[in-house]
């Protein structure tokens, strides 16, 4: 858990500063500047010349402030102060160098590489005094003149120094890239400056360890270890790496080779080791040596490692069951973390996070201290610690959000999801607890705001961020150089998926790192502009009564959440909000993935039997939502964990043999914050479709069998058109977004634990695969903002890597993110006869004016009825919406209730006239009287 801060040493840093021309002040002060300055750039410098140096330009710049104005003395005083700063700051003096840095911008730097290497020197002191948010604002001046300066050394420190900042903010991916491109720039010199090419790639290997690849991490190390430099350094990350492997022998080894003199770090970590150990007395002594060198002022500890050291602590009192000396050690590193929040009360939490020390760390801390109130009630049974508990997880939660929102890439953010759900988890229990013992406390709402707000907020972001296009004072043009750079990176990725050669690896990996600091560029230039910024952070979810205003009133939201052997079921409707909870989540989980895989497996002229496995799925899912809302013929459903991958609509409805398709009109969401007002489309009535293999298959890389059925599908819908050769990618991005409708009657590819792998195929004009096919991946870069459905009657196209509480990375997430109002999508392989039916019944019923929900109900129950053989649900469930199940056309009126209307209006016109006649005689009248 320790990264060096690579490159501060002294000789490098004086290395990169010119001496300039002082002007012609009088011939004393210029004599003195001179030879101070001889001493500043000596190659063999040691710390007496550095101390003279210091000296003669603390003097100048005596002299020089009180003198008369002279030419050049603003140049003279901008050096001084500057050399100063980077001698002060060779010694660690980080206070003393950010004031001599901040004092030289008060006068005009002569160049702007000066100028660039002053914003890298400040944001680096800044740094180093942890304050975060200064920092960073330095560093970016920086970055955006990196390309305008030749100071190649400045150029290593100023992305080293970025690097380290994502890094402590828990964004390892984009540190990882920095660390890469101050690399490449020190290994492109000649000749190689070994110890500092050590420490970056130190530093890259330490992101790996953090990313969980810790085998990659190792295998960097142990590299390393042959050029004996560094080696504590390296020694402490290697026993880190093992730590995260369990395997704690192999970490203590690594440990004890490191100079705790020099990394006292290190105590801290053999602290945690002999802690998971079991060894509490030895976990103890390290940590107690570690607090003794701080107040000895022996090896140096830094702030990080108090805070660290506290943590640990709290961790070994805990499971002491010393739960208030726990807290109160935690409040300690909380301080510690946040740097701008004093208070010791336990109770106490940050809210406000700007200038926050250490980003992830805090809310590690935040998170421990609510589990520790947790277990101090179980055993005090008191509210306060209940409530205290709750309100620590409300603080980590919003922090949780924040980082999430301020990292760049999505690969980032899906990451921190992986690692977040045990605060979501522990939140909502907490807040569960919390209800029935306060029933006026608003405590249930408070649990549906936390569930959905952990739901999908990676395309909810996305989505919120391009309704910022039409926000005042934000560049459109921006949002779409960001796009642009999210499409490209999604090509690399697949790119360096299919590569095999180890270099063309490397370069596509350098490529694509680069693109995301572009990325990363772009979004720091957007959050410049104060209305995006409010409107990125901002931490909004709909409330309960504001999603029951827009559902009609046969409508009910079901969202599911999975934790803790539990599946908590909060439903709404018009006039309803309440909380179902089904116990034994293990054996319903089993029952669900047996009901699926028996749906898989049917084949053709076999009967499917529901028997006992769909009573036990009736009476212990289905059951209890019915009772919660028995008038309800429509269901939303928000799945989470392996309810996505469940067709609700082929269960049991308990109505004999019905299945719920025959009762309930079923759709689902990603989020109850995708909820929107149902809207009409007014505009193009047209589909725009594509079925490249309806009269041929295709060779080469990639073979697809011919879909005879899809040329059929598409054949009557209004609009365009393209089929076989016409079907090509090309095609596809070029009409893509001018349609309401798009219909891909086609291959597809759904991988579950690549979504790199996963794509949309289209006619191999180039027989290339990145060329011919759409990845998964690629969508995340187009705008389908103006596309209300995409149907994918392809096989398995929602199926895909399923990632805590953001749902399953597939084909119909994709579309979703680029802004599409919902998917039709298939589960598994099915009959494509059966498919092609029900989709051309879709549109009859859809242009009727029925909601995309009931018009796929309607098409499912239209096969039912049909002359079909195989009428189970393994040939019509496999089709689920998923988004907006509002119309697209507006609703048609049948010609005999226009034959109807037409009278009923010409007899209500007359009524109203006649009423109007009889007030304007009444009126005459009481006139006349008057």
């Amino acid at each position: 858990m320790h990264i060096r801060f690579a490159g501060w040493v002294c000789f490098l840093l004086l290395s990169s500063v010119a001496t300039g021309a002082p002007g012609t002040p009088p011939g004393s002060i210029l004599a003195l500047y001179h030879r101070s300055d001889s001493l500043f750039h000596l190659s063999n410098a040691t710390a007496s010349s550095d101390s003279t140096a210091l000296a003669g330009f603390e003097e100048v710049i005596r002299q020089v402030e009180k003198a008369v104005d002279f030419p050049g003395k603003d140049t003279l005083l901008f050096q001084s102060w500057l050399k100063k700063g980077i001698l002060v700051d060779s010694r660690s003096d980080y206070a003393g160098a950010k004031y001599a840095y901040c004092r030289a911008f008060s006068f005009h730097p002569p160049t702007d590489s000066l100028l660039f290497a002053l914003y890298v020197y400040t944001g680096a002191s800044y740094y180093n005094l942890n304050y975060f948010d200064s920092a960073n604002y330095f560093l970016l001046k920086a970055e955006a003149m990196a390309t305008r300066t030749r100071g190649q050394d400045d150029q290593v420190r100023l992305y080293n120094t970025l690097g380290v900042l994502y890094y402590d903010n828990g964004n390892y991916l984009q540190g990882k890239n920095y660390f890469n491109k101050a690399l490449g720039i020190v290994e492109s010199k000649k000749p190689l400056d070994t110890a500092f090419a050590v420490d970056l790639q130190t530093n890259i290997a330490t992101s790996y360890y953090h990313l969980e690849q810790y085998d990659e991490a190792l295998a960097i190390y142990r590299k390393l270890l042959a050029y004996h430099v560094s080696s504590s350094n390296i020694y402490i990350n290697m026993g880190n790496a093992y730590l995260g492997l369990d395997k704690y022998p192999e970490a203590l080894a690594s440990f004890r080779k490191v100079d705790a003199v020099k990394v006292p770090a290190v105590l801290n970590e053999m602290g945690y080791t002999e802690m998971k150990l079991q060894k509490a007395d030895s976990a103890v002594w390290f940590l107690d040596q570690l607090k003794t060198r701080w107040k000895n002022g022996t090896g140096s500890p830094n702030e990080l490692d108090l805070g660290i050291n506290a943590r640990y602590r709290a961790e070994l009192q805990a499971d002491q069951h010393d739960f208030m000396g726990a807290l109160a050690s935690l409040q300690k590193a909380i301080i510690t973390f946040s740097r701008n929040f004093p208070e010791t009360d336990i109770h106490k939490n940050p809210s406000n996070f700007a200038g926050t020390f250490a980003y992830y760390r805090l809310y590690d801390a935040l998170v421990k201290k609510a589990e520790v109130f947790w277990d101090l009630y179980k055993t005090r049974q008191d509210d306060n610690s209940l409530e205290a508990s709750f309100e620590a997880y409300q603080a980590a939660l919003s922090l949780l959000r924040y980082i999430e929102k301020s990292y760049d890439t999505d690969d980032a953010k899906i990451f921190l999801k992986r690692k977040s759900s045990r605060a979501y988890d522990g939140a909502l229990s907490v807040c569960l607890e919390l209800g029935p013992r306060h029933p006026n406390g608003n405590y249930l709402e408070q649990a549906f705001a936390i569930i959905e707000k952990s739901k999908a907020s990676i395309i909810t972001a996305n989505l919120e961020e391009n309704r910022f296009a039409h926000a005042p004072g934000v560049d459109a043009g921006l949002l779409q150089t960001e796009r642009n750079i999210k499409y490209n990176i999604a090509r690399l990725h697949v790119k360096s998926e299919a590569a095999t050669d180890r270099r063309e690896m490397e370069a596509l990996a350098a490529e694509k790192a680069m693109y995301e600091i572009q990325l990363s560029q772009v979004q720091k230039q957007l959050e410049q502009n104060g209305t995006y910024y409010r409107m990125k952070y901002q931490d909004n979810a709909p409330t309960p009564g504001q999603l029951q205003k827009q559902l009609e009133s046969n409508q009910a939201l079901i969202s599911f959440y999975a934790a803790g052997g539990v599946l908590h079921a909060f439903i709404l409707s018009s006039a309803v909000f309440t909380y179902v909870r089904i116990d034994s989540l293990s054996r319903l989980q089993q029952d669900a993935e047996s009901w699926v895989d028996a749906l898989e497996t049917t084949e053709s002229g076999r009967r499917f039997k529901a028997g006992a496995l769909g009573d036990r799925l009736y009476s212990r899912l289905i059951k209890p939502l019915q009772q919660a809302v028995p008038s309800k013929d429509e269901w939303i459903i928000i799945p989470d964990g392996f309810l996505y991958f469940l067709p609700f609509e082929s269960l049991p409805a308990g109505e004999g043999d019905k299945t719920l398709l025959e009762t309930t009109t079923i759709s689902y969401r990603f989020s109850s914050r995708l909820l929107t007002s149902p809207t009409v489309n007014t505009g193009s009535t047209d589909v725009l479709s594509f079925a490249p293999f309806a009269g041929q298959g295709s060779d080469g890389t990639q073979s697809f069998p011919r879909l005879p059925a899809s040329g059929e599908e598409i054949a009557g819908l209004k609009g365009v058109h393209y089929l076989d050769g016409q079907a090509t990618k090309r095609s596809f991005l070029k009409e893509i977004n001018k349609y309401p409708i798009v219909h891909l009657a086609t291959h597809a590819v759904s991988s579950l634990n690549n979504a790199a792998a996963s794509f949309v195929a289209f006619y191999p004009v180039k027989h290339s695969p990145i060329e011919d096919c759409l990845f998964l991946e690629e969508l995340y870069g187009l705008n389908l903002n103006a596309t209300k459905l995409v149907i994918i009657s392809a096989c398995e196209t929602g199926q895909g890597e399923l990632v805590a509480k953001e749902g399953v990375i597939s084909l119909s997430r994709a579309f979703a993110y680029a802004g599409c109002g919902s998917t039709i999508n298939s589960l598994w392989k099915a009959d494509d006869k059966a498919t092609s039916f029900i989709l051309q019944r879709f549109y009859v019923h859809l242009q009727k004016g029925e909601t995309k929900a009931r018009a796929l109900q309607q098409a499912k129950l239209d096969y039912l009825a049909s002359d079909a053989l195989d009428k189970s649900p393994a040939f019509w469930a496999h089709l689920v919406l998923m988004g907006d199940e509002s119309p697209v056309y507006k609703k048609k009126i049948g010609w005999l209730w226009v034959l109807l209307l037409v009278p009923l209006g010409m007899m209500v016109v007359w009524v109203r006239r006649s009423v109007k006649k009889g007030k304007k005689k009444s009126t005459s009248f009481m006139d006349g009287g008057m």
